[in-house]
């Protein structure tokens, strides 16, 4: 039995072929090409992708290796390295024209395909990537695409990285002081805020009003303001409910006081009244007229009567004390009260016009750096310094090239930033 020679009709060969024509026209000898008009070399480190049309099995994307070669399947290693994508593709359809390829049809038969030149195709998938290094945001190697130029490149490394001027240049980054100048407003704003809140309560109101500042940002000040008021309302009803607190706790003294001085006197009354009537039973029992019996019974009557009244007397001025220390508690509290207030209204003070210095020294530095940068940015091109480094032929040039320079992949592109220019006034605070 016959084996049939089997080429297999691919129906969708216009599409596949329309697909390889736009790989291959966007390859590096049409995008990539250098300002003389060379075409692109392959290097070690490019992705060659080979398709085989109607055998999508032998389809592959493999990477140049070190020695400039890459592996295809049925063919082997071929080495591609100085290759044009042209001479590459050519290469290519070289040694796989005429190969015969066994494959299984999906009713189990062998079928041995040949395949022929046209139907193989070979281009450059992914090129090695350009690099960025010096003075911008993000260093390192950059994904390179056909007709990349400095410009672009720039972009993709996060562009230039104004922060690394030495420290004596005017120029800062801005954004680091405009959130340094705006956090330093709002901490002027919660000052503010403290502040006339520890005015009213000294003065003993209930709330403040203020002024929106100027340089706070919009609904902070309203914010901070409410916050203020909703602490001096709770602190005032915590004062007030401690005055309460004293201030019955001294009305019940006064009312048990008010007892016992009752009971002192109906005491002392009673203590008197048993003094008279011992005295009495003592006179009568000189006479004769009462036996010694009553005048022991009048005796502890009157000891009784004195202790009770002794009692009652010691309780009384237990009482007064209590009361006394409960009044000196209410004038401390009122005096404590006053003196933190005033304590604190010190420390805000105090941090407020700090707080101001340092706002007034952002502000300057704000200024400084948006003038510098301003003068900076007037001329970009003429305040960076951009070399070029190539590797041609296994030797590497370098050369100064401006921001539309087209690069090829493996290009190391290093930024420079000159120095800045100084701003022609500087205003100091003192």
């Amino acid at each position: 039995m016959s084996i049939p020679l089997h080429r297999p009709k691919c129906l969708n060969g216009l599409a596949t072929l329309g697909v390889v024509s736009l790989l291959l026209g966007a390859g590096p000898d049409r995008c990539a090409a250098a300002p003389d008009a060379q075409p692109y070399r392959i290097h070690p480190g490019d992705v060659i992708e080979v398709t085989v049309a109607g055998l999508p099995e032998l389809s592959m994307r493999n990477r140049v290796q070190p020695d400039g070669a890459v592996a295809f399947p049925l063919v082997g290693a071929l080495t591609v390295a100085g290759l044009s994508p042209d001479e590459l593709r050519q290469a290519v359809q070289a040694r796989f024209a005429r190969k015969v390829y066994r494959r299984r049809s999906p009713d189990g038969r062998e079928l041995l395909v040949i395949i022929q030149r046209d139907e193989v195709s070979a281009a450059v998938a992914d090129y090695r990537p350009v690099y960025v290094d010096g003075d911008v945001a993000r260093p390192g190697e950059i994904p390179y695409r056909p007709e990349m130029t400095v410009r672009q490149a720039l972009a993709l490394a996060g562009g230039v990285d104004l922060a690394v001027w030495r420290s004596t240049n005017p120029v800062m980054d801005m954004a680091s002081y405009k959130a340094e100048y705006d956090t330093l407003c709002v901490e002027m704003t919660k000052a503010e805020a403290q502040i006339a809140r520890l005015e009213g309560e000294l003065k003993g109101a209930q709330r403040f009003d203020m002024n929106p500042a100027a340089n706070a940002s919009p609904g902070t000040d309203g914010n901070i303001v409410q916050i203020e008021n909703d602490i001096m309302q709770a602190r005032a009803v915590d004062y007030t409910r401690e005055q309460e607190f004293l201030r019955n706790s001294i009305d019940q003294l006064s009312t048990r006081t008010s007892v016992l001085q009752t009971q002192q006197r109906e005491e002392q009354e009673a203590a008197k009244a048993d003094s008279e009537d011992l005295r009495r039973m003592v006179e009568l029992l000189k006479l004769g007229n009462v036996a010694n019996p009553r005048v022991l019974e009048a005796r502890r009557a009157l000891l009784f009567s004195q202790t009770r009244a002794l009692q009652v007397t010691d309780g009384l001025l237990q009482l007064q004390k209590q009361s006394a220390d409960l009044a000196r508690q209410l004038q401390h509290l009122q005096d404590d009260r006053k003196t933190g207030l005033l304590k604190e209204l010190k420390e805000a003070r105090g941090a407020l016009a700090a707080t101001r210095i340092r706002r007034d020294a952002a502000h300057e530095k704000l200024k400084l750096a948006s003038m510098a940068r301003s003068q900076l940015l007037a001329d970009e091109n003429s305040r960076l310094d951009i070399r070029l480094a190539r590797e041609t032929k296994g030797r590497v040039s370098t050369q100064n090239v401006d921001r539309d320079y087209k690069l090829t992949p493996g290009d190391v592109v290093e930024i420079k930033i000159k120095e800045p220019p100084q701003p022609k006034s500087v205003s100091v605070l003192r």
